[in-house]
Parts: C-alpha cells; structure tokens; sequence
C-alpha cells in the first residue's frame, strides 16, 4: 500500500486518480481547494500528484510556489498533472512554439512550464502526465503514451489509470509525457 495525496482532488482528474487509487488499496489523502497545496500537506506521504489550478492567481507565480512546495516536501515521487500545450510536436518544438499559438493562452502556458522548470532542477523523483489531445469520449480502460496530438482523446478514468499504474510501477521520470485512450 502506497500513501498517496491527491491535490485536486475535487477536479476531474483529481477525484479520478483518488477514487482509482482507494480502489486499488492504496491509502489516499485528498485535498481539495483547502487547505491547498502545501509542504506540510504532502509530507509523510510515499506520492503526491498535484492536479491544481488557481486562476485567480498569477499562473507562474501559482505554479512555481506549488512545485517548489512539493520539492520541499520531502514526499518521495511527484506526478503533476501537465498540459497539451507543452508537449512536443517535433524535437524541441511544443505547442505552444506555434506561430499561429493564440497570445491570451501563453501566461498560463508558461506558467504551467515555469513549475516544470523547478521540478527540473530538483533532485526530486518527478513526472508530468498529460493529455495528449482533448479530454473527452468514452473510458476504453486502455491508455498509451502519446505525442502531442489534437485528434487523440482520453477519457479522465483512461488517465487516472496511467498515473495509478505509474505510481505503483514507475517506468518513466524527470520527464513529461503525454497519454491518450487506447
């Protein structure tokens, strides 16, 4: 059995992991909106999988204080929930590097990427899980690992079952991937 928090645990994706994880035996903390993300709430924990988003507060600013309070932590593994936009479509060029990439959607984008760059120059046993297309369609209970790709779907049961299965057999760290149905 591995102690397991969820932050984000009231999103879709959050409550998808956590109901998933229970399921399977694992002692799960679910923390929603409060008391937040914080070092004293993960510590003691085996993971902590961070599926968060405040947007009331700026998106670098919010995204790199939660990683740094995870690296802080002490928890042994962490697995943060990612997104689209910053896989790759070839080596080297995300998403969001499209010249056509709508302005109004960068802050939060990079902000998403400021949190990746802390957990890169950590020590920390990390990894970002993301949708390698659009959330969507029906839970096949399959899932593969994915380039970026806008005609992918995955469900959020599809997901919570790759990052389950990642956290009870790691197979991929200091990286992000992308996961779609199957």
């Amino acid at each position: 059995m591995t102690k397991i928090v969820v932050f984000g645990a009231s999103g879709k994706a959050g409550h998808q992991i956590a109901t998933l994880a229970e399921t399977r035996g694992h002692s799960v903390t679910r923390v929603g909106r409060t008391p937040g993300l914080t070092a004293e709430s993960a510590a003691g924990h085996d993971v902590a999988v961070s599926s968060v988003v405040d947007l009331t507060q700026d998106p670098a600013d919010f995204y790199t204080a939660a990683a740094n309070a995870l690296v802080t932590s002490g928890v042994n593994r962490i697995i943060v929930v990612g997104i689209y936009t910053l896989l790759e479509t070839a080596p080297g060029v995300r998403v969001i590097d499209s010249p056509d990439f709508p302005a109004e959607h960068r802050p939060f984008c990079l902000g998403h990427a400021a949190g990746i760059d802390v957990l890169a120059a950590s020590t920390t046993d990390w990894l970002v899980m993301s949708p390698a297309g659009n959330f969507g369609g029906t839970p096949t209970g399959r899932y593969r690992r994915s380039a970026a790709n806008p005609s992918d779907a995955l469900t959020y049961e599809d997901f919570a079952l790759a990052v389950v299965d990642e956290i009870e057999s790691p197979s991929h760290r200091h990286t992000q991937i992308g996961i779609a149905s199957a």
